[in-house]
């Protein structure tokens, strides 16, 4: 009885073995196709513009720059030197996009960066920035790069202060602009339009002094 009955668990054995490689062939077997893998969609911003459309134009305000006071409490007149620099200066631009934008859902703008107005000559033309900038709602800013910085000899009198207080003008765009977002897989365009606000420039930096008594 011993000896048969290991025969039979031995078969068994050897029946589900046989049972399991046959599964594993069939699931294996040459011929069987994977299901596809879906690739991620790669955008492109192309045939960027920017123009004076109804409501754009160019806004001027005087900006007051970080001033400076120097003292002589001696007898005779002295001199000092200070530096005369515009390293808080900065660039700003933030876009604002049309809500009748039709985007594919899953692209994220800001991630594009572009090269944004830098002057504007008056009669529809820009130069642009050597930076880029994010296209972004949220505004951005980058140093204005007016690294100018120059050495001014200040008189000062006996008993005195002289105030040095400096402004420059700092012109403000908004502007309209368009694009369009290519699908590079599918060719497929998408128009993308709205606005730019931002700094264009700075010009006309004045430098006041003002003397008072200690």
């Amino acid at each position: 009885m011993t000896t048969q009955l290991a025969r039979k668990i031995s078969f068994r054995i050897l029946t589900l073995s046989i049972t399991i490689a046959a599964l594993l062939s069939a699931c294996s077997k040459p011929g069987s196709v994977d299901p596809p893998v879906a690739i991620p969609a790669q955008y492109e911003l192309k045939d960027v513009r920017y123009f004076f459309n109804i409501g754009d134009g160019v806004d001027t305000t005087t900006l007051h720059l970080k001033g400076l006071r120097v003292q002589n409490p001696g007898s005779t007149l002295s001199t000092q030197q200070v530096e005369d620099g515009f390293s808080e200066l900065v660039k700003t631009s933030q876009f604002v996009i049309d809500q009748t934008n039709f985007l594919p859902k899953e692209t994220e703008l800001s991630r594009f960066e572009l090269r944004v107005p830098q002057h504007w000559y008056g009669n529809g033309s820009f130069d642009f920035s050597v930076e880029t900038y994010p296209l972004s709602v949220t505004q951005q800013q980058k140093p204005y790069g007016f690294e100018q910085k120059e050495l001014v000899t200040i008189r000062i009198p006996p008993k005195s202060n002289v105030d040095i207080s400096r402004q420059i003008d700092a012109y403000h765009l908004e502007c309209s602009f368009q694009a369009v977002l290519e699908n590079r897989t599918t060719g497929q365009r998408y128009p993308l339009t709205g606005k730019w606000k931002g700094l264009l420039q700075y010009a006309n930096p004045t430098t006041m002094l003002m003397e008072s008594s200690l």
